[in-house]
């Protein structure tokens, strides 16, 4: 059977091959939007890629040259801060060499340095690091020359321009980190040790003394027949050293470096003890032509017989309050110390007796508040020791000493002088004024 009909396929193919269908109005335009957004996120990955590389490259970048720098930074301030502490401890002077004529250029010079030291924010180095380069190059020049000029000038100003609390000082290198790339430098001035103030001239003393005591008797010449035959025997075998105390204040004014003058007020008590146990012969006296002495007594011509029994053991006391007007020397040595010596006059007012004595006349008991002694007696007192400076203001200090009578102790007019003595130690403090 034929078939007359031909394929399908091919008679499809000739009826639609110059077919071509018109899409909708509305669809081109939805393909054209579609096509524009494709291409703007495109755009937008190739920029955000070209920006992200170049931020790493940057990054990356600095990270290698800042990192070198801040090393080679570091390096250059340790140097600076070896070289600046060596010299300070190095070029320490005297304070007997200073000039104060030079202080206006040294402050000067302390103003220059101060003023190109100062500290920088962490962009100023980044960005001035040529700048930074070229002070530590001048730094390093001028070690041998202005540094070390500049380091003594500087210490000699602030050891001598004494100001309340101000101190030495000496130049101190501090780095400063902002992370691991930024890195800037204080330079301060920091304590290097105490200074001596400029004090007033005038100071406070107060000491103690604690002396062994005696007296030395002695005959008037003009008046030795007032005198019993073996008095001064019976003192010398009798009486026996005690204790000088003395308490005083004082007031000082340094004239120099070494000297100064001193008066004050003081209490002081001498004590001596007595042991009298004998039995002696009576004086016979005779009053017809002759004059009395200070206790009403007249020459001895003979002796009779022996007379009543002297026993007594007790101590005798005398109080004084003294004003000791005088002139101290002191001798500088190492560490504080120095020696130290005085010499002074004193003015001694009898406030209180109390006690027994024996008569020079009959060798008898007196009693020594029946107006024995005089109401004012002058002393004299030498010392010298040493003494070590605590403080700024505040020094002290012990003496050996030695005091002695000047006036005798006994009335005016007595056939007997008698003068207190004493050796012993002495410890003082003086306390400087402002």
């Amino acid at each position: 059977m034929n078939n007359k009909n031909p394929n399908i396929d091919q008679q499809l193919q000739n009826k639609f091959s110059e077919f071509a269908p018109m899409p909708a109005a509305f669809a081109w335009d939805q393909l054209d939007a579609k096509l524009e957004t494709k291409a703007t996120k495109k755009r937008r990955f190739v920029l955000f890629t070209s920006v992200a590389a170049s931020t790493i490259a940057v990054v990356a970048s600095s990270v290698f040259y800042f990192g070198g720098q801040s090393n080679e930074v570091q390096s250059e301030n340790n140097k600076i801060k070896n070289v600046v502490t060596q010299n300070n401890q190095n070029n320490k002077i005297d304070d007997q060499q200073v000039n104060k004529s030079n202080i206006p250029t040294q402050i000067e010079v302390a103003k220059k340095i101060n003023n190109s030291i100062q500290l920088q924010p962490s962009s100023a180095v980044l960005n001035n690091s040529k700048q930074n380069s070229e002070i530590i190059a001048n730094v390093n020049s001028l070690q041998n020359e202005e540094v070390v000029n500049a380091s003594n000038e500087i210490s000699s100003i602030f050891n001598h321009i004494v100001l309340e609390d101000f101190n030495a000082k000496q130049l101190e290198i501090f780095p400063i980190y902002f992370g691991n790339l930024l890195q800037s430098t204080l330079i301060t001035l920091k304590p290097q040790e105490p200074t001596k103030r400029n004090l007033s001239a005038w100071a406070f003393e107060v000491g103690y003394d604690q002396n062994q005591t005696s007296v030395l008797y002695s005959a008037t010449p003009s008046l030795e027949k007032y005198i019993h035959k073996n008095y001064l025997e019976r003192m010398k075998q009798s009486e026996f050293a005690l204790s000088a105390a003395q308490l005083h204040f004082a007031l000082r004014y340094k004239l120099s470096q070494k000297w100064s003058i001193s008066a004050g007020l003081g209490w002081m008590q001498n004590r001596t003890q007595q042991n009298f146990h004998f039995r002696d012969s009576m004086p016979a006296t005779l009053a017809q032509g002759n004059t009395a002495d200070a206790f009403g007594n007249y020459p001895i011509f003979g002796y009779l017989g022996l007379g009543p029994e002297v026993n007594y053991q007790g101590i005798s006391n005398i109080s004084m309050i003294s004003v000791p007007v005088g002139a101290i020397f002191e001798y500088p040595l190492r560490k504080n110390w120095s020696i130290t010596s005085e010499a002074l006059v004193q003015a001694n007012y009898l406030t209180a007796q109390k006690g027994n004595t024996l008569n020079y006349h009959l060798l008898s008991l007196q009693d020594i508040n029946a107006g024995v002694y005089r109401d004012l007696l002058w002393s004299a007192k030498l010392g010298v020791g040493v003494q070590k400076e605590i403080s700024n203001r505040a020094k002290l200090g012990a003496r050996i000493n030695t005091q002695g009578m000047f006036t005798p102790l006994y009335k005016q007019n007595s056939a007997v002088q008698n003068r207190a003595w004493s050796v012993g130690l002495s410890a003082f403090y003086v306390w400087r004024l402002f």
